[in-house]
């Protein structure tokens, strides 16, 4: 793995979702703020939606409903969408803590003798490839 790769991989794990987490919050954070006083279940829900949202399989669709049961339906989809994408948010939290963590170990170790050793391998299998 070169040094870009290590890189690249440590933006798109460890920098885009926590990015992206600081903007949902500092976006919605009226909305959940009330009194200076903060509603967690309301950061979770809000925070979550888009996370989860898109990943929620099996949508509720309102038939034969007045307008208020389809407003609450679709309010009970975007609750579950924001229950389910709260979760994956928190895992993309953790993961990105644990690739900063194998980011500072891979970079600390890039020019250990097993590493070039590794480099090496890595190089002659894309000649090889190129060549065919």
């Amino acid at each position: 793995m070169t040094r870009k790769d290590i890189i690249k991989d440590f933006f798109k794990k460890t920098v885009l979702p926590v990015a992206l987490a600081a903007l949902l919050f500092t976006m919605c954070k009226p909305s959940f703020t009330k009194d200076g006083v903060t509603d967690y279940m309301m950061v979770w829900l809000i925070s979550g939606i888009p996370f989860g949202i898109w990943r929620l399989r099996l949508w509720l669709i309102p038939r034969n409903f007045d307008i208020g049961g389809t407003a609450g339906i679709w309010a009970l989809n975007f609750i579950i969408g924001g229950l389910i994408g709260g979760v994956i948010i928190v895992w993309r939290l953790l993961v990105a803590a644990w690739y900063l963590i194998l980011t500072v170990y891979r970079l600390a170790t890039y020019n250990n003798e097993s590493n070039r050793v590794a480099r090496e391998v890595d190089t002659m299998v894309a000649d090889t490839n190129k060549n065919k």
